[in-house]
């Protein structure tokens, strides 16, 4: 394979959240030379903490130039030590860069920090270590260009509503609806705490995330088996492996993902199927606060949540004056069209997750295109071995 077709296949896995299909993938090379630019970011917006009390004025321009010159000249100093070009973009980050990185913002911070010298060094040293580790996880999984990609998922799904309202939504609403009407769970909203409520949601949605992580790890190794190289090549149109010419691969195919990939896989995967859930209950939950505007008048409201009164701050009351009619929207009729919206989209994912013509309906754009991925990971390893 040569160089241009190599980028190219590698930067169409990393534009799709699959960084760890790229093979000799290197935490120097691939991993920190893509977060180096944040680091720089970081250290420059770092240098504005010269700007504290202790000086003022002209005072600060000049502790901020000062600054801005020790950065350039201790980042022009390292690339000549490694033998690079004084303004050349590191194409290795090590020992020498993160150092930098850690140490360079604790000298403004002293400078215009007129308190303890210690906290100001312990507190910088400590924001920088956890921003850099949070944007190496994020540049290691390939996070944001798989957030880009879900959200462009989103857009499809969305596009397919109608398809998904006409399955999926009819049963979830024939349940719902009790629940909705019913003053027990109307007590059990006014009652709730937001603290108790926040610990709800994120309950419901740990065990929904937890059905579909089990699930989705079942389906990528289940979608890394290719019967003949006639089925890989079907599927690389489109890609840039399509254009790779060669002689014909004797062997099968072969995927051979690390334990990283595999783990990579199943993450897109699980994005790709949250993605439908958190439509799924988002439509849910607006029908029902939708649904409480206009049924569910204030008298009625104070009769099932036993309260005295509703009040603008407590229970986020707002009225809605429309054509001579009075309409209310209340926390209450926020937590439990939420509470319902969650239940809706758990009983949505063991749908899908059991039901064979529900998985057929909803996930078969997700195993096609990571069954795409796949096959250009074979042709890509197939094409390294030549």
């Amino acid at each position: 394979m040569n160089t241009p077709n190599r980028v190219a296949t590698e930067r169409w896995f990393r534009r799709r959240g699959l960084p760890m299909f790229i093979e000799d993938y290197s935490v120097k090379e691939d991993i920190l030379t893509r977060v180096f630019p944040f680091m720089g970011l970081v250290v420059f917006a770092e240098l504005f903490l010269s700007f504290g009390e202790r000086w003022s004025g002209g005072a600060q321009v000049a502790a901020f130039i000062a600054g801005a010159a020790m950065v350039v000249g201790a980042f022009v100093a390292v690339n000549l030590l490694r033998r690079r070009r004084p303004f050349q973009l590191p194409d290795n980050v090590g020992v020498p860069e993160i150092a930098l990185y850690l140490v360079l913002p604790v000298i403004p911070s002293i400078i215009g920090n007129t308190d303890s010298p210690l906290t100001a060094v312990v507190g910088t040293l400590g924001l920088n270590a956890v921003l850099l580790i949070v944007a190496f996880v994020v540049t290691r999984w390939g996070l944001v260009p798989m957030v880009r990609w879900a959200a462009s998922q989103m857009a499809l799904q969305v596009g397919q509503l109608s398809t998904l309202a006409l399955k999926s939504l009819p049963l979830v609403l024939l349940f719902s609806a009790f629940i909705f009407l019913n003053a027990e769970m109307w007590q059990v909203a006014n009652d709730m705490t937001v603290v108790a409520f926040v610990g709800i949601v994120a309950l419901v949605a740990g065990i929904g995330g937890a059905f579909v992580l089990l699930s989705v790890r079942r389906i990528g190794v289940d979608l890394e088996a290719f019967e003949s190289w006639d089925e890989v090549t079907d599927l690389l149109a489109r890609t840039p492996m399509a254009t790779v010419t060669g002689p014909a691969p004797t062997g099968p195919p072969v995927v051979a993902l690390s334990r990283r990939g595999r783990w990579n896989l199943t993450l897109r995967l699980f994005v790709a199927q949250s993605t439908q859930i958190v439509l799924v209950a988002t439509v849910t939950t607006l029908f029902y606060v939708l649904f409480g505007i206009l049924t569910v008048r204030e008298n009625t409201m104070l009769q099932w949540t036993t309260a005295s009164e509703l009040t603008r701050g407590h229970d986020w009351l707002v009225n809605l004056d429309v054509l001579g009619n009075t309409y209310v929207f209340t926390r209450q009729l926020v937590v439990v069209a939420t509470f319902i919206g969650l239940v809706s989209g758990l009983q949505f994912t063991v749908q899908v997750l059991t039901d064979p013509t529900y998985r057929r309906d909803f996930a078969e754009d997700m195993t096609v295109g990571a069954r795409r991925a796949l096959a250009v990971r074979a042709a890509y390893l197939e094409a390294l071995r030549r």
